[in-house]
């Protein structure tokens, strides 16, 4: 398997050892899976339906039909920053977060509190930011509620600097992690669109239709960037229910199915990283 830094670190953290910060936050799913390749590979691939449905739902309740419903959830799916690259499959927290994450903000949607809050600590569980995301796909303040669950997990869960941390060049970026994500985009290009405009494909209709929801959703979204090296994989997840739920709205409806299918034939490899 071609596993990459993070996906070791979550190896490390399965079998029982401290791992370097935030990875010690994210917790459930190395406690789940372990080092069971076939665990995380029933956690991955289930995770893929559970975004789908959960997107249709989550999309309904903020007042979509359920046709396009069924288009959000597939431009959501074909997102490139979405799959992740090779090197996270199966053994990441990403897809698996956002899975439980979208379900969390159909319930806050439609008013089904206790499930909305057993599902948003959920979903902290699996990676930290996940009450963030679910407070900007709601859009409501009571999500953060999650981040209790982050705080309970930082102050109980030291965090140690493990064999791929150790590494010098990841070391570095753990260490300096604002000046490693500047030099790495200065160096790969800000003003690249390939990179930070291109793979939102057909979704990109929904800057016809900017909304307060969807420019605060995107600006959080890229500027997450100013601590992460990696692009796509880093504002897709962030922005893209919200994206996508804005472009189906902008999208006529006789327009559905032929942008669903050119988003998922895209005719570029995607950009993943």
């Amino acid at each position: 398997m071609n596993v990459g830094p993070d996906a070791g670190r979550y190896l490390i953290a399965g079998r029982g050892d401290p791992v370097a910060f935030p990875f010690n936050l994210r917790w459930l799913l190395p406690t789940v899976c372990r080092t069971s390749m076939r665990r995380w590979w029933i956690v991955w691939m289930a995770s893929w339906p559970l975004l789908a449905a959960g997107a249709a739902v989550w999309a309904f309740q903020m007042g979509a039909t359920w046709w396009e419903g069924a288009a959000v959830a597939a431009f959501l799916t074909a997102l490139p920053g979405v799959l992740q690259p090779s090197s996270t499959h199966p053994v990441g927290v990403d897809l698996p977060a956002m899975a439980v994450a979208i379900w969390a903000a159909a319930a806050f949607a439609a008013g089904w509190w206790p499930a909305a809050v057993v599902l948003v600590l959920v979903a902290a569980s699996i990676k930290e930011h996940a009450p963030i995301w679910v407070a900007l796909w709601a859009w409501t303040p009571w999500a953060l509620v999650g981040l209790v669950a982050v705080a309970v997990v930082w102050l109980v869960r030291r965090p140690a600097i493990d064999e791929v941390t150790a590494i010098p060049l990841l070391r570095r970026v753990h260490d300096h992690p604002i000046r490693s994500a500047f030099e790495h985009h200065r160096r790969h290009g800000y003003r690249n669109a390939w990179f930070m405009v291109a793979p939102w494909g057909v979704t990109l209709a929904a800057l016809l239709a900017p909304s307060p929801q969807l420019v605060v959703t995107v600006v959080v979204a890229y500027a997450a960037l100013l601590v992460a090296t990696d692009t796509v994989r880093v504002y897709q997840p962030i922005a893209g229910p919200v994206v996508c739920l804005v472009a189906v709205s902008v999208i006529p409806t006789v327009w559905l199915l032929p942008a669903v299918v050119f988003a998922a034939v895209w005719w570029r490899d995607p950009v993943t990283g």
